[in-house]
């Protein structure tokens, strides 16, 4: 299957697809059966989770537990969801 698209948009599916973390083919199916893929999680996300929960983990303040836990919503937020 073949189909034309122009520089702007070859370059807008390509950074969703690297997005993605699926193989162009794999993602290029599911957009065509109407699913939207979900941006794949990078690795240093996974690195600063593990190590805000270490962090959490000791004995600090409510504040400081909370203040820890608002971040890692918020980096989820911006990587799922693209907002700030």
């Amino acid at each position: 299957m073949e189909f034309r698209v122009n520089e702007k948009e070859k370059e807008k599916i390509d950074r969703a697809i690297s997005k993605s973390g699926l193989k162009q083919s794999e993602y290029l199916r599911q957009r065509a059966l109407g699913y939207e893929p979900k941006a794949a999680m990078p690795d240093a996300f996974f690195t600063c989770c593990e190590q805000l929960d270490r962090v959490t983990r000791q004995p600090f303040s409510k504040e400081v537990n909370d203040a820890a836990l608002a971040m890692l919503q918020k980096m989820n937020k911006v990587l799922t969801e693209g907002g700030d």
